[in-house]
């Protein structure tokens, strides 16, 4: 592989809102189809759910399998990008507050451990069925 080549990363990305959903995650879409540097590549049905640890409308979730040259760190920063063009408002004394668009990296590659603070695959993928029914529709 030459130095301008770089490692194709498999991803899948939990997207969940539950304030107007149906425009939030559209939108979201929308943004990540439009960039240059993440590759949507099959989105699951929705899931919806109540919310957990917090008072609030149900959340619409789904996910993505994606693809990218990007390495971890700047996916995530481009996702956390997406969010607040959506209006995301992060509250850092609350992190259970209702959200208009939530981009979470749930795994990358097959990798297992932590990635810049972040546990890989997302020990929550087991603990709740909105994370791991839309996962299994597309995971390969």
């Amino acid at each position: 592989m030459s130095a301008l080549q770089k490692t194709m990363n498999r991803l899948y990305i939990l997207v969940g809102s539950n304030i107007d959903p149906n425009e939030n995650v559209k939108k979201g879409l929308k943004h990540l189809n439009q960039s240059d540097s993440i590759v949507v590549e099959a989105v699951s049905s929705e899931f919806i759910s109540k919310p957990v640890g917090m008072e609030g409308s149900d959340f619409t979730n789904i996910v993505l399998r994606c693809s990218t040259n990007l390495e971890f760190i700047e996916t995530n920063t481009l996702l956390k990008e997406i969010e607040a063009i959506c209006g995301r408002e992060r509250d850092p004394q609350n992190k259970f507050t209702p959200r208009t668009l939530d981009l979470d990296i749930i795994c990358w590659n097959n990798f297992e451990g932590i990635i810049e603070g972040y546990v890989l695959p997302d020990p929550d993928i087991e603990k709740h069925d909105y994370i791991k029914v839309p996962l299994s529709e597309v995971k390969i």
